[in-house]
């Protein structure tokens, strides 16, 4: 299995990615004061919109670990984590412009920082597993 993923660090990255998103999929999906404790998302309405993506996270999840243990035929998770790495660029832009005062923000106050550093973990995960590959 090791083998199959390009290696030890590639295989670590992959389990790392599936967990990540494994708890970020699953709190989204199922958690309904995840989106508004962590994101600071006042309005009952943070849970509705965390659903969807938690079971596309989740999606992706299972995808990957289809992926690692080479379940139905799928023995490639370059697509799955490219996704996965598109997804992140598009969240950290958008999460900047927030923080920047570019886009406003849906109640007018001030964006964390933490919420644009967020999506920078998985994709330096997967930059690192691309790199070593």
């Amino acid at each position: 299995m090791i083998e199959s993923a390009g290696g030890m660090i590639p295989f670590l990255c992959h389990v790392f990615l599936i967990l990540f998103g494994g708890f970020f999929g699953l709190n989204f999906a199922f958690n309904k004061n995840f989106a508004q404790k962590n994101f600071d998302y006042d309005n009952i309405q943070a849970t509705y919109m965390g659903r969807p993506l938690g079971f596309l996270m989740t999606g992706l999840v299972l995808m990957a670990i289809a992926a690692l243990f080479q379940i139905g035929g799928v023995t490639s998770a370059n697509e799955i984590f490219g996704a996965l790495f598109i997804f992140t660029i598009l969240a950290f832009i958008y999460n900047s412009a927030l923080t920047m005062n570019i886009l406003p923000t849906h109640d007018g106050n001030p964006h964390h920082i933490k919420n644009a550093i967020r999506p920078l973990i998985p994709m330096v995960v997967i930059l690192i597993r691309y790199f070593n590959l």
